[in-house]
């Protein structure tokens, strides 16, 4: 278990540290010189049968955002307040600021129980009974105890055993997720980073990433609880020796994250629950503020609805904006400082860690963070999956709530989910939109193969058109299980019921039969457009629809807008393009020697080497062209 102290500065929390441990977890030599804490400490000891760590912070005003990196990821709170003092400001900060990190389990040493009588020190007690009213602390236990004198330690230090006995529910199901504090060389080992583990498990030789800076890091080494260990979990701090080829001092910095390569996703922006402190003036649009996050620090500006301000005491989501990137999570607690530093405004959770640039205050958009404002995974992605036509981004909800692969199949099989592959990752679906968009496409060719029998089918594209409600994604993930099933077929790009066949007008059936004629006619060296439709008797311009549609048929194949030949054609081409790259001692097809196989002018001779190009058969190099591979032939 992890113990972070907080407290007004003199009110003895070093001094009880050191009661409890035997170390001083000041450090350096300036808090040796002035006899306060401007760092964090730390330092560990066994109670009965369990391991317990203390991060001793900074009590100084101008200090808070120390405190707040140290008491970040940590399981328990221990407020400390002398009783000669009682409450003080910076007791009332750090308590808020405990309070806005949602720590619940806690307690209060009423340090300096000696040097007051028993009337002094009940009057303190009912004042921090008081102060924790309301807060998460509420009803936390108040044990008087002297740090020098030795009263009350031992039983302070039983009620940590026995909460380092039962420890809450951890976060350690989602993938390694380390806030770096401290970075630092040790001589002999190298570059060694310490903080917090606020999820997953880290083991020797992992392959993690340094975020934002994205830098590829090894674990040659790691200690949990002062000791040299083989791993570590969430809940504990650690610390890690680190390697990577491109890993310096110098690009390490306190509020970096070290963690698994699936979580790195810097942002700027995010979309956050707010709670403003009472005591606080009203919070403006765009008021810059001091963010903190883990052990982060950065300025930015808070965004508010247009037209709201938000009252003191009061809650809202809202979006702030960052002037640089950090790591943030769903769920994460924040800390806002008013931009000088010098109090504290409020704070609250992440909701969404992708709030757009622009059109964040669209009610679509809102919808989407309305959804996402739950810790329930379920429940936050049935809210996306009903929102959207374009499908909900699983990816970047996977990453934002550190949801494992298998956890997401869990998620995906209760909400009968379907996940289509897309350029931009994994977009999700209900089933039950898919099963309809399935039925609306079915009855669809159903209507185009009775009103337009000539119509060998449509493409995807072309069905998108038709069913505007669809999405190339949602198109994707409905034809998949049409196709296997085998209540759709597929021929080329297009689509058609099963059993559909073309049939043409007699017009237009007479009219191929003229063209076939003509190009077969013809032989390899196949006519222009212009004198296909002289033979045929036909404008050119007007037979090219014509000339079209016996290519979605299968029947012709567009070379280019000059030329239509015969697939047997096509396919003798191809066939001599490769012999005589096959003859050439450099594997090359050149244009002369194409043309002298082939027999062809070079009016069709370029637009067919130009065909070959573009269906990826060849590739042009400097002196010809290189075959590749496939059937132009075949058709799409």
């Amino acid at each position: 278990m992890i113990v972070a102290t907080a407290g007004h500065i003199d009110h003895g929390k070093t001094a009880l540290v050191k009661a409890l441990t035997g170390i001083d977890a000041d450090r350096l030599p300036e808090e040796k010189a002035r006899g306060i804490t401007v760092d964090l400490g730390f330092a560990y000891t066994r109670l009965g049968a369990h391991a317990v760590g203390f991060v001793d912070v900074p009590g100084h005003e101008r200090l808070v955002r120390t405190m707040v990196a140290g008491a970040t990821g940590v399981g328990f709170a221990l407020l400390v307040v002398a009783a000669d003092d009682g409450i003080m400001p910076q007791t009332r900060e750090h308590l808020a600021i405990l309070d806005l990190l949602g720590l619940s389990r806690g307690a209060v040493a009423l340090t300096k129980s000696d040097r007051v009588d028993a009337a002094r020190l009940a009057e303190v007690e009912g004042q921090i009974r008081d102060a924790l009213a309301g807060t998460t602390l509420a009803g936390a236990p108040v044990l008087p105890c002297s740090a020098l004198g030795g009263v009350g330690i031992p039983a302070l230090a039983r009620h940590l055993e026995e909460a380092a006995a039962t420890p809450p529910d951890s976060a350690g199901a989602g993938d390694f997720r380390l806030a770096v504090d401290r970075c630092f060389t040790v001589p002999g080992a190298g570059l060694v980073v310490t903080g917090a583990v606020h999820s997953g498990t880290v083991r020797v030789g992992d392959h993690l990433l340094l975020s934002p800076g994205g830098v590829e890091v090894r674990v040659r080494g790691l200690r949990a609880e002062n000791e040299a260990a083989e791993g570590a979990g969430a809940g504990q701090r650690c610390a890690l020796n680190l390697t990577g080829a491109r890993l310096n001092r110098a690009g390490i910095h306190r509020g970096d994250w070290i963690l698994a390569p699936r979580l790195h996703a810097p942002t700027s922006r995010l979309d956050v629950a707010l709670r403003l402190l009472s005591g606080e003036e009203r919070l403006r649009h765009r008021t810059p503020v001091h963010l903190h996050l883990g052990a982060a620090s950065a300025t930015g500006r808070v965004l508010l609805p247009p037209g709201a301000t938000l009252v003191p005491g009061g809650e809202a989501r809202v979006r702030i904006a960052l002037d640089a990137s950090l790591g943030a999570l769903h769920g994460d607690r924040f800390v806002l400082r008013d931009i000088s530093a010098s109090r504290t405004l409020g704070g609250g959770r992440v909701i969404d860690t992708a709030s757009p640039t622009r059109g964040g205050w669209t009610p679509a958009r809102r919808a989407v963070v309305e959804a996402l404002d739950t810790p329930d995974h379920g429940a936050a992605l049935a809210g996306l999956l009903s929102l959207g036509e374009d499908g909900a981004d699983l990816d970047h909800f996977a990453r934002s709530r550190n949801l494992p692969p298998t956890a997401m199949q869990a998620l995906g099989d209760t909400l009968g989910l379907v996940a289509v592959a897309t350029p931009r990752g994994r977009l999700g679906f209900p089933r039950a939109r898919i099963d309809a968009l399935g039925d609306a496409i079915l009855a669809l060719l159903d209507r185009v193969h009775g009103a337009e029998p000539d119509n060998p089918g449509l493409s995807a594209e072309e069905i998108g058109e038709r069913l505007p409600a669809g999405g190339r994604p949602a198109l994707r993930a409905a034809l998949a299980p049409l196709l296997a099933r085998g209540a759709l077929a597929q021929r080329g790009p297009l689509h058609h019921l099963p059993g559909h066949e073309v049939r043409l007008a007699p017009p237009e059936a007479a009219l191929y039969e003229a063209v076939r004629a003509v190009l077969e006619a013809a032989g390899l060296d196949q006519p222009r457009l212009a004198d296909l439709a002289a033979r045929v008797e036909r404008d050119p311009e007007a037979l090219r629809p014509s000339l079209d549609k016996f290519g979605r048929l299968g029947w012709l194949r567009r070379v280019s807008g000059h030329y239509y030949v015969l697939p047997a054609v096509l396919a003798e081409l191809t066939e001599r393009a490769r012999r005589v790259a096959a003859a050439h001692p450099e594997g090359l097809l050149t244009v002369g020697r194409f043309r002298e196989a082939t027999g062809i002018g070079r009016n069709m001779t370029m637009p067919v080497l130009t065909y070959f190009d573009a269906e990826g058969l060849t590739t042009r190099v400097a002196d010809g062209r290189l075959m590749r591979g496939g059937d132009p032939a075949a058709g799409p």
